[in-house]
């Protein structure tokens, strides 16, 4: 009985410590991720493609407060300057900055893995018996290579979800992973749009 009350006071103080961490992170991530916007406003980068703008309303505002700063990953563009500016993940604030002629290669790549339920098994994608095969995603990240000739070549990996969000896993079929899919999308279009402009030159 005494093991029990320990490990249950034990596990209330964990979690209490746990979530006065990412309070206190929470509201740091705030602040830099104002001064980041800023800096982006002010340096002429007008149009960015991060998973928060594809949220859905209700998702938006369960982020608001703690957690926008994780879903800001993603990719500015000055259109004027012919540059991107990159944030590879939710703990960097310092922006690499891309001119478009540099852009060689984009793809996405994901790290996600199937799990049967409901009473049956399910084998490499096939399911038996009364099994339904949920997927999973533990990570969704846009490899990005640039340089040229002169230079050689270079890769970035933009993590826009990565499972130390809080979680090991997310299910695929949420409407939170879909619009990080669709963010992924929407990158990859934008940078082969500039890769084809500048091969067309």
């Amino acid at each position: 009985m005494e093991t029990i009350k320990f490990l249950l006071v034990g596990g209330v103080v964990v979690l209490t410590i746990i979530l006065i961490k990412r309070i206190i992170e929470g509201t740091k991530g705030k602040g830099f991720l104002k001064d980041f916007e800023n800096r982006m406003d002010s340096c002429g980068f007008v149009r960015r493609i991060v998973v928060y703008d594809f949220f859905p309303q209700n998702t938006k505002k369960n982020v608001d407060n703690i957690y926008k700063h994780y879903w800001t990953v993603g990719i500015w563009f000055n259109y004027q300057k012919q540059l991107a500016a990159l944030r590879l993940d939710k703990d960097t604030w310092n922006e690499i900055e891309v001119p478009f002629g540099k852009f060689q290669k984009v793809e996405v790549i994901e790290d996600g893995y199937s799990t049967a339920t409901g009473g049956g098994v399910g084998y490499g994608g096939v399911v038996i018996g009364h099994a339904k095969l949920k997927d999973f995603s533990k990570g969704l990240q846009i490899r990005i290579v640039v340089g040229d000739i002169n230079a050689g070549t270079h890769a970035y990996i933009l993590k826009l979800y990565e499972s130390t969000f809080g979680t090991t896993r997310i299910n695929k079929s949420t409407i939170e992973y879909k619009s990080i899919e669709e963010c992924a999308r929407s990158i990859v279009d934008e940078i082969e749009n500039i890769i084809m402009y500048n091969q067309n030159k």
